[in-house]
């Protein structure tokens, strides 16, 4: 089926029930596996709350097959006047796809990027679909079997577009990873140290692929790219103490976003992206952010159309 609106494909997700979460122990044992430091433990399965394993009972729907492109874009923002996500602050020519609000040529295919979550909300309601409730997109990664990763539960070197791929080596620390992307922060001027990943490429060109590149990285219904490419936007308020009070049915998320003084109000996100770690690529890692911001460079999304809709 093609979305008449965007001409995207979309992809039937036959409904059912699975575990949303994981057990610690599982995580563990991968973490032992891959030799992943602690901090990421902490960090990215911990304190986001993705310890609370349980029932989820989801209804069928259609989930678009990738992630929505810089050309599909370009389309909602001549049809709407939205602007082009990009953040003056953080965007240039180093590292941008867009000059002047228009795509620059040849990149109409890659997956957007740098999409507040505000954007693509705008996006779905143009396209007639809406973002995905977390549960949706937790069930589209990992199915019934509650798989690990997209295509299963082992890791698998080079099958999908993470950090690992784009750095052609592994990495277990975040002190490594950073050093490889940013070079640990920018200098004084302004300006990423000249040995970094960010100094030498223009991410929202050089980060993203095609999805089909990555012919490896799909899920049981035939979604691609969720290991990979752009971290993707969820409908629902991020609350790491959600999983304990979800709904069996449908979950739908928080209704507002909880009232906790040290947090700044998120979205949730999902997915690993071209410049995260594999960590990232589990189906069940939870991520999060601000949603009106676009000072990033791996931020997309992918709609779905529910079958009540």
């Amino acid at each position: 089926m093609v979305n008449p609106v965007d001409g995207a494909t979309l992809v039937s997700v036959v409904g059912g029930t699975f575990q949303m979460g994981s057990r610690e122990d599982d995580v563990r044992r991968l973490w032992s596996e891959m030799g992943w430091e602690d901090r990421w433990f902490a960090g990215h399965v911990a304190e986001p709350g993705e310890l609370h394993a349980h029932t989820v009972e989801i209804d069928g729907f259609r989930m678009y097959r990738d992630p929505v492109t810089i050309g599909q874009y370009r389309r909602f923002m001549q049809a709407t006047g939205h602007p082009a996500p990009v953040d003056p602050t953080v965007h240039g020519p180093w590292n941008s796809a867009w000059q002047d609000g228009r795509p620059l040529p040849d990149t109409g295919n890659l997956p957007v990027s740098s999409v507040s979550w505000e954007d693509a909300v705008a996006y779905c309601e143009w396209a007639g679909a809406r973002l995905p409730t977390e549960a949706e997109w937790e069930y589209a990664a990992r199915g019934p079997q509650g798989n690990v990763f997209p295509w299963g539960n082992s890791w698998q070197d080079g099958v999908c577009r993470c950090a690992e791929v784009v750095a052609g080596r592994r990495f277990v620390s975040h002190a490594e990873w950073r050093s490889w992307l940013n070079g640990g922060g920018k200098r004084a001027d302004g300006t990423w140290p000249p040995s970094c990943w960010l100094a030498n490429h223009v991410a929202q060109i050089e980060g993203p692929t095609e999805p089909e590149r990555y012919p490896g990285d799909v899920s049981w219904c035939g979604v691609r790219g969720m290991a990979g490419q752009v971290r993707e936007w969820c409908g629902d308020w991020f609350d790491p103490g959600y999983y304990v009070r979800s709904p069996r049915q449908n979950p739908p998320g928080p209704v507002s976003p909880p009232d906790y003084p040290d947090r700044v109000a998120c979205r949730v996100l999902r997915g690993g992206s071209w410049l995260s770690y594999a960590l990232t690529g589990r189906g069940a890692q939870r991520l999060m952010y601000p949603p009106e911001r676009r000072d990033t460079n791996d931020h997309g999304f992918r709609p779905v159309i529910g079958e009540r809709d």
